[in-house]
Formats: C-alpha cells, structure tokens, sequence
C-alpha cells in the first residue's frame, strides 16, 4: 500500500507541476524550509522522552497552548517536537512554545515520514484534532511509536468524505492507539468509520480551555490605541471571514451606520493571501479601508486585520462579533474567543464544525443563528441598540464557556498513557 502511495503522490505531484513549480517561484510559504517536508530536520540529541506533537496551523497551536502547559507541569522532563503544515503555524508555534523543536510536517511519501520519525525519535505522536495520513501513521506503527488523537473532530461532511475512501483511511485509522473525541457526535461518527470502539473516549473540546489565555482589559487598551477604537464606539467585528462574509458585512455595516453612525467595522480575513480581494471590496463598497499593520487608521475607515494571533485580541473591543466561515459551505470558525471574553455571537447556519459548541451556546441564550444574510443588520442592529441585552447575552456566553472547560486533565491522561 505505502509504494502505491507513493506512486499516486508522485502522479498527482507530476500532473500539478506547473502550479506547484509556479507557488514555488513566487510564493515564499511553498519553499521556505522546504527539505523538512521531505523528513530533512535536524537528528534529536538526548535521551529525554519525546512527544511530538502535530498541530496543522495557527487554531491547533492555540487549542495545543494550555496542553503544553498541563504536560510540562506534569512531565518536565519532557522534550517537545510540535510540527505544523502552514507557515503562518509554525511562526505562531515558535512564539508559543519557545523550548520545544518547531518544524515542518513531512508530506506523506513513506521515505520523508521514515526519515523524519528516525531523527525525532519521539516516544508518542499526538495529532491535533484530526490529521491522519496514511503513509505516516504505517511508518510509525513499523517504528513501534503510539499515536494519539487529540482534541478529535470529525465533521458531517469529513465523514462523508472519510466513508467514501474508507479503503485508503480504515488502515491508517486503525493505527490510532487512543481516540480523545470532542463530544459524543464525534465518537459516533469514528465508530461508524470502524474505529475500534474500545479505542474511543470522550475528553472534551480543548478549545473551551484555550479561549482565553490574557488580559482582556490591557488588550482592549492596547488595542483600542492602536485601532483608534478606544472612544466607545461600538464595533462589529467579523472574525475569519471567507468569500463572501466580507461582501455581506459590508452590506450590513452600510445599512446599520444610518441608525449607528458611529459604529467601526473589523474585518479579519480567515486566510490572508485574501487581503487583495477583501480591500478590493471595500473599495466596491465606497468606503475607506486601513490595513492594522499600516497604524492608526482614519475614523471612517474599515479595517482589515493583516496580521496573525491578533484576532482574540481585537474581540476585546467588540460590542458584536459575526463568526465567518458560516454563510459559505465552510462549516464555521472558532467562535469561543468571542463568546470566552463575553461578547454577543452571531453566525449564519454553516456550523458543522462547531456543530456542539454552537448548539450549547444557542442554548445558554449567548449566540444567535441568523439564517439568511438579510437578516443579518437586524440580528446584530438588535445589540447596537441595547447594550443591556449585549451584555446579558455576552454574559450567557461567557458561562457556557466556563461550563465546558476541563478537558486538559483528560486529554494530559491520554497523551501520558501512550508516553508510558
């Protein structure tokens, strides 16, 4: 199977190669450190246990934060090897985990996973939240090193797509020692996979633990000054929009500034390689756009959020926050940070990734599903309008959150498990 892999890698790597030799020339996230995608890093020197640990990009750092620090209170003779797919990650990873080895993950061809495992030579491997590869999960399993996943989530359409190449998956996820799954439709959905039963246990969503780790009043006063919104405006913010979030934001923002002509709109783009097209909306839109790295923007201007680990922050100073991802087939973004630092959270009906997490706070009357985008000025003018039901429903959400923390102790007893 591992040499037909690699076959089908290469094939498909040989069919794209205009493109990728394009992002190559041009795009520097595609080249940068490119030989630890082929297992070339550096061999591990000493003895002390190691775990390596796999988080994707910039919001599986952020969830694997108080992880870290649970299993180094814990284990501090523990040696840390975190790897990440985007580079934004592995930025975001080198701030927040400044002891531990911070590389790149090796693509699935079986000689880059052998080389990569050989010179860790970690004694466990965690993947965050649900990055299975065939290719690598056989190489460590020949290597004698556990797997674990973390933080597990597996989405309606990840399923169905999972269930439709159960022929490639079902040996690579049988490899998995240990299953923590976020909630109970997670763990059903592994199990009707064909995942072991006896291998799958509920820990608990670790984002609920990593939705807050700074001073929320010295944020929104730092932030305040360099955004100029510490006047008491109110401020929407759309936190990781997608096409077309911003396009429909824009179309609110217009239709609220009659009756709130004092309100700020921030835009924070999911993916950055977007920020042409984001200005080129507001652009269409008639209205000033400031990008946050640029300084303190006009008055009147839109501002775009150009840069990364910011967003939590930027929450602080919000009387609203509209959730991206959530009026296109995207499956929605984090909206924890918000509701953790007490703000009112609208989305639209696209949630299958936070299918649990939205539905609690639906529940505790601290998020609201607006289905229809025309809906959308009503939803969030009803916050504009009166800062008491802000307040209550931010306070709703808040407490949601702290009902549904705790899931480091379970997840830290996992990973220790597989360390032992």
């Amino acid at each position: 199977m591992g040499i037909l892999l690699d076959v089908g890698y290469a094939v498909g790597s040989a069919l794209v190669s205009p493109w990728l030799l394009w992002n190559l020339a041009t795009d520097r996230r595609y080249r940068h450190r490119l030989g630890e995608r082929f297992g070339s890093v550096p061999e591990r020197s000493g003895d002390s246990p190691c775990l390596w640990l796999h988080c994707a990009s910039v919001g599986e750092v952020n969830v694997a934060k108080p992880l870290v620090r649970e299993l180094k209170r814990r284990r501090p003779d523990l040696a840390l090897h975190v790897s990440t797919v985007t580079m934004a990650g592995r930025e975001n990873a080198e701030k927040a985990f400044p002891d531990a080895r911070v590389r790149y993950w090796p693509l699935d061809f079986s000689f880059a996973c052998r080389r990569a495992l050989r010179r860790v030579r970690p004694k466990a491997v965690a993947l965050v939240e649900l990055e299975v590869w065939p290719n690598f999960t056989a190489a460590a399993e020949r290597l004698g090193v556990p797997m674990v996943v973390v933080n597990g989530r597996l989405s309606h359409r990840s399923h169905r797509r999972y269930r439709r190449f159960g022929w490639l998956f079902r040996p690579a996820f049988a490899r998995i020692a240990r299953w923590g799954a976020q909630g109970e439709g997670h763990a059903e959905r592994l199990r009707e996979l064909g995942v072991d039963p006896s291998r799958v246990e509920v820990t608990g969503n670790l984002k609920y633990d990593a939705a807050i780790a700074f001073d929320p009043a010295a944020a929104r006063a730092e932030f305040g000054a360099a955004l100029g919104l510490g006047d008491g405006a109110p401020v929407l913010v759309g936190g990781s929009t997608h096409d077309p979030e911003e396009r429909i934001l824009l179309e609110t923002y217009a239709n609220l500034r009659a009756a709130h002509p004092s309100l700020r709109l921030v835009i924070a783009p999911r993916h950055l390689e977007r920020l042409a097209d984001v200005e080129k909306a507001v652009a269409a839109a008639g209205l000033p756009c400031a990008r946050r790295s640029a300084g303190v923007p006009a008055r009147d201007a839109v501002i775009v959020l150009d840069t990364v680990g910011e967003l939590a922050r930027v929450y602080t100073l919000a009387t609203v926050v509209f959730i991206g991802g959530t009026y296109c087939a995207r499956g929605g973004q984090n909206m924890l940070e918000p509701a953790a630092l007490g703000k009112p959270v609208v989305s639209g009906p696209s949630l299958d990734n936070f299918r649990e997490v939205a539905d609690a706070l639906v529940a505790a009357g601290g998020m609201r599903v607006v289905h229809n985008p025309i809906d959308l000025p009503r939803a969030t003018g009803d916050f504009l309008a009166d800062p008491e039901l802000a307040r209550t429903t931010g306070e709703s959400a808040r407490r949601a959150v702290e009902a549904g923390r705790g899931a480091i102790a379970a997840t830290s007893d996992l990973i220790e498990r597989a360390l032992a």
